[in-house]
């Protein structure tokens, strides 16, 4: 393939030497405590390439595909590094102009604005095009490049187009699949459990059949060269029970390897020498301290109001244990409101979303974390209150809402009481589930009322009977009396 000409071969130039840059200066003082080689928290960039490693597997396998394909779509549970592959793994080998965009609540605007940054056209007058027609972004793209040319359209966090209104998202689907056409290629990054919403839209869903890339867990081998070599990139090691309490760690919960390389990253800052000690490791608090802190800085941007939603929401993601230690719970979706709040602790990645709920990312948050633990701690009591009515809407629910789970007498009683603290937040479904049972309950009262009326009504009708019954007895006997005197 001939040099692109024009704005984007420019732009693509540009990309690439930005990237090239970053990437220099972080290797440029090896063993530096101002440049560890490691993200942290954050996603890696255009410019880590030269310290992502682990997935080098699943860039082949999407560059392959593309040899092949026009629109891919690679999906994998939050906090499993779908951002990441794609732009620190595969945007810095794809030798063609690339546009790297998120959709977020105005998907029309965001395309707007990168294809204005590329054809030099103000981008309210590509909104304009484009919300006239959304074929009008595979001809801008195809304006763009030279006759032989192809173009490469990376949609990262895909999932937050179903944050947007239904005809701007509309919209963003057909575009997507006009623009999948020669001389363009796309690929979506997505988090799993949209992969159904992404189904309920049919054209969408017919060309993601054979589409999706599933990210799979990282296997050892690929959680140790995550771990180690980038400080070998950068000329430093990892002491073997370093390396050996990582895995350990990331073994027991693969949500964790953020957190890891967020501990890694402070104790490469805060250590001297040629290797990270395990010792050093833990005098920074390792990776408990990572999401302790983690946890911490989210809640404290959080107002008054949505601090008490990250309560109840840190509280289900809890199982209570019955004399043993309590767990991490697996939540459904369902189970859950979709609010700003939980998808802020997504996107921090302290609670992972998969595709039949969520939970948290490691126990650590669980034992780590003291404002948990001081929830927990606070009324065990009502906690199990309000598990139990949880538990008791869910069994309701997939029951078709069978009257004979309601609540009655004193579970009701309780939870009511629970539902009326200031604290308490039940959901949707267990709001629902208290009003049938109030609904029964008070349904039940009534039938009650009814039955002692009629019992009385038919006490008083049987004595009236009864009375009459006497007193028709008694004329008969003091008529019979009467004649018998008169005889005489």
């Amino acid at each position: 393939m001939r040099a692109c000409d024009g704005p984007v071969a420019e732009w693509d130039r540009r990309w690439h030497e930005v990237a090239a840059e970053l990437s220099r200066r972080r290797r440029a003082a090896p063993g530096s405590a101002a440049e560890p080689p490691y993200p942290g928290l954050a996603a890696f960039g255009a410019g880590d390439a030269g310290r992502f490693f682990g997935r080098e597997d699943v860039v082949d396998l999407v560059r392959g595909r593309l040899a092949g394909e026009r629109f891919l779509a690679v999906s994998g549970p939050s906090g499993s590094g779908v951002t990441s592959l794609l732009r620190a793994g595969l945007v810095p080998q794809v030798r063609r102009p690339v546009v790297f965009l998120r959709p977020g609540r105005r998907p029309l605007e965001e395309c707007a604005a990168r294809l204005a940054a590329l054809t030099g056209t103000p981008s309210v007058r590509l909104r304009a095009e484009f919300a006239a027609d959304p074929g009008h972004l595979h001809l801008r793209i195809r304006q763009a490049l030279p006759p032989d040319a192809e173009f490469l359209l990376v949609v990262d966090q895909f999932e937050e187009v179903f944050t947007a209104e239904a005809p701007e998202r509309a919209w963003f689907f057909a575009a997507l699949l006009r623009a999948a056409q020669a001389p363009a290629r796309v690929v979506l990054g997505l988090r799993a459990d949209f992969e159904d919403a992404c189904a309920r839209h049919p054209a969408l869903a017919e060309v993601m059949r054979n589409a999706l890339i599933p990210l799979e867990p990282l296997t050892a081998g690929q959680v140790r060269a995550a771990l180690v070599r980038p400080a070998a990139e950068a000329g430093r090691g990892l002491e073997n029970a370093l390396v050996a309490t990582l895995m350990a760690e990331v073994a027991r919960q693969p949500a964790a390897l953020p957190f890891a390389t967020d501990a890694l990253r402070r104790t490469w800052q805060a250590g001297q020498g040629a290797t990270l000690t395990l010792a050093a490791y833990e005098a920074t608090g390792g990776i408990t301290a990572a999401l302790a802190g983690a946890a911490e800085a989210v809640y404290g941007r959080l107002a008054p109001p949505e601090q008490a939603e990250a309560r109840s929401l840190f509280l289900r993601l809890v199982g209570f244990g019955d004399g043993t230690p309590d767990t991490r719970r697996h939540v459904p979706h369902a189970e859950l409101d979709p609010t700003p709040v939980v998808a802020q602790f997504v996107r921090s990645r302290l609670v992972t979303a998969g595709r039949t709920g969520l939970e948290l990312a490691h126990d650590a948050v669980l034992d780590g974390w003291p404002r948990l633990q001081g929830w927990l701690a606070a009324d065990r009591d009502a906690l199990r209150v309000h598990r139990r009515l949880t538990e008791a809407t869910g069994l309701w629910e997939t029951s078709d809402r069978e009257p004979a789970v309601l609540y009655r007498g004193r579970q009701l009683d309780e939870a009511l009481k629970w539902a009326k603290r200031a604290d308490a937040r039940p959901n949707t479904p267990e709001h629902r589930f208290l009003r049938a049972s109030v609904a029964l309950r008070a349904a039940g009262e009534t039938a009650d009322r009814r039955r002692r009326r009629l019992s009385v009504a038919t006490t008083l009708t049987a004595l009236l009977a009864a009375v009459s019954t006497a007193a028709a007895i008694l004329r008969r006997r003091r008529s019979g009396a009467s004649r018998v005197s008169t005889s005489i």
